[in-house]
């Protein structure tokens, strides 16, 4: 039903604006394609893509433990001791 409708009603703007000559097609055309492009714009915002610039200097180094330290840290931390630590100890 809401096919036939569409088609009878576009039809009918046809009828009225087919003998016109083309720029004033071409004007109608860009105020239609404007009127739609608002539409859709306020209907669908788009999702923003993420890039790796978005997320650099998000953080700094002064706050977080060195590598060694927390290796050190984690360890020590250990409740069993094993001949392991005693070569790492080594080196």
């Amino acid at each position: 039903m809401t096919a036939i409708v569409l088609k009878r009603e576009t039809e009918n703007y046809w009828d009225l604006i087919k003998d016109a000559g083309n720029e004033v097609k071409l004007a109608l055309i860009k105020k239609l394609s404007d009127a739609v492009m608002a539409a859709v714009a306020e209907k669908k915002p788009r999702k923003k893509k993420y890039t790796v610039d978005d997320f650099a200097g998000g953080w700094s180094d002064e706050y977080f433990m060195d590598v060694d330290e927390l290796n050190k840290l984690i360890r020590d931390g250990r409740h069993v001791k094993s001949n392991r630590d005693k070569i790492w100890d080594e080196l």
